[in-house]
């Protein structure tokens, strides 16, 4: 079976160096075309992710093709679009299922928790480019020659996922200074249920939708350990590297990001989010495990493991 992994970030270089530690053949590339949204400390072959011809000899020949698209909040519109457009034609082209990485973002604010079957009812720009990104990607099956299935990932965490670049809101900003037993702040309710999902974890959930039979047209949520609040989760990371916890969590700050959002784009892309850290924000994998079993990784062992990286890197 080959395989062919569209994006080179975290979650793309975990792909490939699974799948071949299992022997398989895998091919990953970056198709940003910047290389600052490639897995920190890798140099990965890189294509033109929106050059249908160039991806199309990428993935001659393949039987699954994951996206897996990286940037900074700014740049989704511009470059998100027209990469998942080339993507789908090329599965298309090529015969090969497309196993299409997406986050929770189309369902905007809500209550109670998120299942595949919440209605998406984005209120900001990211979470309505996201919607109409997965519609397209659900319409294409309809309409007929395209295989492809979704997997969502609540915010992730674990090696290389720096910030939000990666699909990350817990990463650098936390991780090198509670190392050092400095303090980290939280914006929001830093006692507000927040379901975060380790990067293997998320590696081992495409994989599983990637090579299993009738998926296509569906929405699965990808695994991820059970919800726990910030402070709950930064006290078990502070406690791994040996500090006594120091958390810090405003509500005001919330509102200090809004402001500043109005006049910078990059904080505005940033403030439109901040309902997911003033909420609760739990996420469901109920129809992934009832399909096929799941066995996240601990929060405490996902942390060990994402605090080593960061010693070492």
């Amino acid at each position: 079976m080959r395989q062919v992994v569209l994006g080179a970030g975290p979650v793309g270089v975990a792909l490939g160096d699974l799948l071949r530690a299992e022997g398989g053949e895998a091919e990953v590339v970056s198709i940003i075309g910047n290389p600052d949204y490639d897995m920190p400390g890798t140099t990965p072959p890189a294509v033109d992710g929106t050059d249908v011809a160039e991806l199309r000899r990428v993935c001659e020949g393949a039987d699954v093709i994951y996206l897996l698209l990286n940037a900074h909040y700014v740049d989704w519109y511009e470059l998100f679009p027209p990469r998942l457009e080339a993507a789908i034609e090329v599965a298309r082209s090529v015969g090969a299922m497309l196993v299409y990485h997406d986050n929770v973002y189309p369902y905007g604010p809500t209550t109670g928790e998120l299942t595949e079957t919440t209605p998406c009812r984005a209120t900001t720009r990211k979470g309505q480019l996201r919607a109409r990104m997965a519609r397209s990607v659900l319409d294409a099956v309809k309409a007929g020659g395209l295989l492809a299935v979704i997997g969502r990932s609540a915010d992730l965490y674990g090696p290389g996922a720096l910030n939000s670049s990666f699909n990350s809101t817990l990463g650098a900003r936390h991780f090198p200074p509670l190392l050092s037993g400095r303090p980290v702040s939280v914006v929001g309710d830093i006692d507000a249920p927040h379901t975060y999902a380790y990067v293997d974890d998320v590696v081992r959930g495409l994989l599983t939708i990637g090579r299993a039979d009738g998926v296509s047209g569906e929405v699965f949520h990808l695994p991820a350990a059970p919800t726990l609040s910030h402070r709950e989760l930064l006290t078990i990371a502070f406690e791994l590297a040996g500090h006594r916890p120091r958390i810090r969590g405003s509500k005001i700050s919330g509102y200090v990001v809004r402001v500043v959002g109005r006049f910078q784009a990059d904080v505005g892309e940033v403030a439109e989010l901040l309902y997911q850290f003033e909420r609760p924000l739990v996420v469901s994998h109920r129809k992934f495990e009832q399909a096929f079993g799941a066995t996240p990784t601990p929060h405490r062992d996902a942390l060990a493991a994402t605090l080593d990286w960061y010693r070492a890197n």
